[in-house]
């Protein structure tokens, strides 16, 4: 299950557990909607990561934050602090490669 962002607060929350991949994105990026079904997948085949997204058009000051330029952008934070990030869109095992380079971190 992908956890949404629904405010700062739970921005600040969610990024807060131990392992967070976040997806900055927007509802108009046809490559967001192409990986939305492969983060869903991802979700539920890996343990002790979330997997959540940041909509950059409701919280366009979370997304200047970590000045993302484009969507999607991936970030992977681990007790709060963002260790990977990787933009455009990703196959699963892409993706999969990604987490769990940025787990060894």
């Amino acid at each position: 299950m992908i956890k949404q962002v629904e405010s700062v607060e739970s921005f600040k929350k969610i990024v807060e557990e131990p392992a967070v991949l976040m997806d900055f994105f927007a509802t108009w990026c046809g490559p967001c909607k192409m990986l939305h079904p492969v983060l869903e997948s991802v979700s539920e085949k890996v343990e002790g990561v979330t997997v959540a997204q940041c909509d950059i058009d409701k919280f366009p000051e979370i997304a200047a934050a970590f000045k993302v330029q484009s969507v999607p952008t991936l970030f992977f934070f681990k007790n709060g602090t963002p260790v990977a990030a990787t933009a455009g869109f990703q196959p699963e095992p892409q993706l999969m490669q990604f987490i769990q380079q940025a787990q060894a971190k």
